[in-house]
């Protein structure tokens, strides 16, 4: 019998998101790099009838990028894409697992703040056997000084019929010099699968908020974890990784504003496991 438990938590430094502080600063002595923050953090939430692979999009107010996003589905269906979308909002996409193509209730929400300066969404695709991925870093090769820069969150997109999105999430390199993003997909009816990762960069970071590395936990099929910020900080966004499930659900400030609910299924099995990332704001 697969065990519900609450998986063990590391820290570690990440992008800044915290909300800016009131009040005249003053100016930085010259030469001095000048460190940012997102700001005005705000959850927006829709939903409708939609088909399958028909997608969606939380739309961010005017001046506001996304930052985080999510979904929740009925039972039977399963996330295919979850990822940002410039200028816009955060676009979900889901499947049947069936195959049935009758239209079904979904609801999608965007993570969305007043980006700092430097903000922008870069893309890398692949080919890759199923429930394998693509990565990247947020590296800028711009002159004179090519330097890596802070990642701030991660969506994908696996693609062709019957696809599904099996992982998009964050790590650390074995240096720990740099974060490395991830998104992985599988196919039922193919061995391989098309997978599209999207990485939020942003340039100098204040380095005042956190991402908190979530080990891997068991559960039953409908269930999953519920993973928490520390007291006194808001969840801005998730990341996830599962060799055997497909994701149901994806849904920030499921009981309040610090927490983040996960819901997969297994179709071979009566379990899975599930491991990931979640992203921390203080306010």
């Amino acid at each position: 019998m697969l065990s519900r438990r609450s998986p063990a938590r590391r820290r570690v430094m990440a992008a800044a998101l915290t909300v800016a502080v009131a009040g005249v600063s003053p100016a930085p002595a010259s030469g001095a790099t000048v460190r940012h923050r997102l700001s005005g953090l705000e959850m927006v939430q829709e939903s409708g009838k939609v088909s399958p692979y028909e997608a969606r999009t939380a739309h961010c107010p005017e001046g506001k990028q996304p930052v985080g996003g999510g979904f929740d589905l009925p039972e039977g269906h399963s996330v295919a894409a979850s990822f940002p979308v410039a200028d816009s909002g955060w676009l979900v996409k889901a499947r049947s697992d069936n195959g049935d193509t009758a239209p079904f209730e979904m609801t999608w929400y965007a993570m969305c703040a007043t980006p700092s300066p430097g903000y922008r969404i870069i893309k890398n695709s692949g080919v890759v056997p199923n429930r394998h991925g693509v990565g990247m870093e947020c590296w800028n090769d711009a002159p004179p000084y090519p330097h890596y820069e802070h990642m701030v969150n991660v969506g994908g997109e696996a693609k062709g019929p019957t696809a599904a999105l099996t992982g998009a999430n964050m790590s650390y390199q074995p240096s720990r010099t740099y974060i490395r993003g991830f998104a992985g997909g599988a196919r039922t009816d193919s061995d391989t699968v098309e997978v599209d990762l999207y990485v939020i960069c942003i340039e100098n970071s204040d380095g005042s908020a956190d991402w908190y590395k979530e080990e891997r936990g068991s559960y039953l099929n409908g269930d999953g974890p519920t993973w928490a910020c520390p007291r006194g900080t808001s969840s801005v966004g998730v990341g996830f990784f599962s060799w055997e499930a497909f994701l149901r659900s994806s849904r920030p400030h499921a009981t309040g504003k610090s927490d983040w609910k996960l819901t997969g299924v297994n179709p071979s099995g009566p379990g899975y496991e599930i491991s990931g990332n979640l992203i921390c704001e203080r306010y």
